[in-house]
């Protein structure tokens, strides 16, 4: 099942992917998220989350795993690394970013710098979710996205370590 690209987001929304058991699917992250999928024409990607279950506060609302959470899904996910072996894996959101490229890293998707860590890139996008409340133009995620599909392509001729 190996991969060009693996997106990782937070946490499975939960009016989509907690519910479909599929991550970033049913909900209008998903939608967003395929969707640029789509438009950048990427093929031979993996959808995964930093944690398995929808973490909700007392109000049922969804939100941001605890330091708790994600530990307890870490290997789950570096499993799926392992598995899945992509040459470059998007961070969706700052969260997913610190857990995969580390705090030293600036979580900055405007800049477009790439890390290399283990054998892979790592990219900085915006969250869907981000996009979707407005705080970020769905026309600059399109080019953010194109902006991918083009790394993608420059690293599909460089030899995989």
């Amino acid at each position: 099942m190996p991969a060009d690209v693996m997106f990782v987001g937070i946490a499975p929304g939960r009016f989509g992917g907690d519910r479909t058991g599929v991550p970033f699917s049913g909900d209008r992250s998903g939608r967003m998220l395929r969707e640029m999928i789509r438009r950048a024409g990427l093929r031979r990607v993996f959808i995964t989350n930093l944690v398995r279950c929808n973490p909700r506060d007392a109000a049922g609302r969804n939100r941001d795993p605890s330091a708790r959470e994600i530990a307890n899904c870490r290997d789950h996910l570096m499993r799926e690394l392992e598995m899945v072996h992509p040459r470059i894996v998007v961070c969706l959101g700052r969260i997913a970013w610190r857990e995969l490229v580390g705090r030293d890293a600036a979580f900055d998707p405007h800049s477009a710098k790439a890390v290399l860590r283990d054998g892979a890139t790592y990219v900085a996008i915006y969250h869907p979710g981000y996009v979707i409340r407005g705080a970020y133009p769905v026309r600059a995620y399109a080019r953010d996205f194109a902006r991918l599909a083009r790394l993608i392509d420059s690293a599909s001729c460089k030899p995989q370590s």
